[in-house]
């Protein structure tokens, strides 16, 4: 057995996100076009004799290591193997959290692909992503990583091919964390939020082309949700948007934000203005799928 696994761990945005409607198990029937940026979560994991989990690094905040993705992982793992969750996780926590950027379903695909390693499984892409959407919707597209068409409530992963790099800034308001966020921004979906997925379908076929996604068809649905119930988030928005002129992205649920820069843009201009007006910035790329799923074994 490896004695020391180190597994990236990257956010990601959503290109589109349409929610289809509610389903009768009280999730909702999503589609969207998910793809990997190279803002990441380290994880590292050593044989121990028992499940432990440990974050630090400049986001690791308020969160629950005991009740984090990441242990859930693990532990779903070894049930199914039949053995003991006796692992050491460290995670470096780099992704801001909760911003709609998966940073806690990526730490627990990490955790999946790097016991799948250290236990010497050398089970499929496949059948690590079925054990993922055991632990949350956006697991197995991390598995996956890269570029992918995800729909279902967002388990279902059609892989795609990598997209040519997209520069972008990534956006956190100054505001309080919010528990529960996700669930309180699905549950104020209005009817009329809901569409057919053809946004996303379209733009899924485009990039199976080799084409660029086109900024007509970057799309959210909770951004109606967040024009109708969160105003402190409009004018933080608002502002940024002072400062840069191109349409910001919801990523996810939110609250953080995304806009795509050109190769030329003065990025240092850009980045000092919009932290003026209370943003914190990353600045980050899209990454290819071996860069999503990158594993460093230490023997």
């Amino acid at each position: 057995m490896n004695s020391e696994v180190r597994v990236c761990a990257p956010a990601k945005i959503n290109l589109a996100l349409e929610v289809l409607g509610k389903r009768t198990d009280g999730y909702h029937d999503i589609a969207t076009v998910m793809t990997t940026v190279n803002l990441l979560d380290q994880v590292t994991m050593r044989p121990a004799d028992t499940l432990s989990v440990s974050l630090h690094g400049s986001h690791a905040g308020d969160i629950d290591p005991e009740n984090d993705l990441a242990g859930n992982a693990a532990k779903t793992l070894a049930d199914i193997v039949g053995r003991s969750p006796n692992v050491q996780i460290e995670i470096k926590k780099m992704i801001p959290s909760p911003g709609g950027l998966g940073g806690g379903s990526s730490d627990a695909a990490a955790v999946l692909r790097g016991l799948d390693q250290m236990w010497e499984l050398n089970w499929s892409v496949a059948r690590l992503a079925e054990i993922g959407a055991m632990i949350g919707s956006d697991v197995p597209f991390f598995v996956h990583g890269g570029t992918a068409y995800c729909t279902g409530r967002g388990e279902v992963v059609e892989p795609l091919r990598d997209i040519q790099k997209l520069l972008l800034l990534v956006l956190l308001p100054p505001i309080p964390a919010q528990r529960n966020k996700t669930t309180e921004m699905f549950d104020a979906l209005h009817a009329h939020d809901f569409s057919n997925g053809h946004t996303a379908r379209r733009l899924a076929h485009r990039i199976s082309r080799g084409a660029p996604p086109p900024a007509n068809d970057l799309t959210n649905a909770f951004e109606s949700v967040i024009e109708r119930m969160k105003p402190e988030l409009v004018a933080h928005y608002g502002a940024y948007a002072t400062v840069s002129a191109p349409r910001l992205h919801l990523c996810g649920a939110g609250p953080a934000v995304y806009l795509l820069v050109h190769q030329r843009a003065k990025l240092s201009e850009l980045r000092n203005g919009l932290e003026h007006v209370g943003a914190t910035v990353f600045e980050a790329h899209t990454i290819t799928r071996s860069e999503a799923t990158k594993i460093e074994i230490v023997s």
